[in-house]
């Protein structure tokens, strides 16, 4: 049975997890009325990926590469069903995912899962060992689900908007009344908080549901210091938008390391000296992301 659901997806080189996507839709209970693959490059062999259960629809850029934001607005403008359910390409989901959206959405809303973080290694396990493995895990051990939203004023928390854009339900009216992403951020972060910010201010309900998404862990959710000047720039950008600065604890952090000035609340914030990377030992492979400098963490 299908759903009067659209999925929207976006994908660079992460072909093996669009791969693994495809395989848990297929098994979803409803199936989406569609998949819609938003392709930010240029097209390669799965651009022709094809489904016995729903149909696909790729997307594709005409010239150079295609910003995230760009990617995403497409996708979810270009869909058919006015229900829309966007989804990261390494997200692992419950196989009910596309039903309890359903059930739990309602005008005027957006709906959202918990999101928890596994490693790499164990990204290729089912959903429901996933839940098991975390469900054995002792309360000290089980410290990657991302915090749920307690309070309305948690405007642009940064463990919190930028993690709930890994499975969200909107409907196509409601997104549109957004005005979509703001194509304006440029590089890392914030883009998801503006997004979620966006929504509550329009009087937009955001609501978690009780279901379980996970994805593999990466260097850039706690914010790698190499993407500092991306992060500074879109603060800039969300602080005249909105009036206030965004992800206040990577911003003391930034302070705290001496990158960035510590009166930044009344002062603005001034770049005072880049990050410095250090040089890998041999034995140690470096990461393409992280480039081996060191993570801000965010502060309890």
């Amino acid at each position: 049975m299908h759903s009067p659901v659209s999925v929207v997806t976006i994908v660079k080189s992460r072909t093996e997890k669009l791969c693994r996507l495809i395989e848990q839709l297929e098994s979803c209970n409803p199936l989406p009325d569609e998949l819609v693959i938003v392709w930010m490059c240029s097209p390669s062999t799965l651009s022709l990926a094809k489904s016995e259960k729903f149909n696909i629809v790729h997307k594709f850029v005409a010239n150079g590469a295609l910003p995230i934001a760009r990617a995403r607005n497409r996708g979810l403008q270009e869909a058919k069903s006015n229900l829309l359910a966007y989804i990261n390409v390494d997200a692992v989901v419950d196989k009910n995912f596309i039903a309890k959206g359903m059930n739990a959405w309602c005008p005027g809303s957006v709906v959202y899962t918990k999101v928890t973080f596994v490693p790499e290694s164990q990204w290729t396990f089912p959903h429901d060992t996933l839940c098991h493995i975390k469900s054995q895990a002792l309360p000290d051990e089980d410290n990657n689900e991302i915090p749920s939203r307690q309070q309305e004023d948690d405007h642009g928390k940064f463990s919190d908007d930028s993690i709930c854009s890994t499975v969200f339900f909107i409907s196509k009216t409601d997104f549109k009344k957004t005005g979509c992403f703001d194509e304006g951020y440029d590089g890392f972060g914030l883009n998801d908080e503006d997004f979620f910010t966006n929504c509550r201010s329009l009087g937009f309900s955001l609501n978690q549901i009780e279901m379980q998404t996970f994805a593999p862990e990466r260097p850039n959710y706690r914010c790698p210091i190499n993407h500092l000047l991306d992060f500074v720039r879109n603060a800039e950008r969300y602080h005249a938008k909105w009036g206030v600065n965004p992800c206040i604890d990577v911003l003391n952090a930034y302070a705290e390391a001496g990158y960035i000035n510590k009166d930044f609340e009344t002062a603005g914030i001034h770049v005072l000296q880049l990050p410095k990377r250090e040089k890998p030992s041999p034995e140690k492979e470096v990461s393409s992301q992280a480039h081996d400098i060191p993570l801000i963490k965010q502060t309890a």
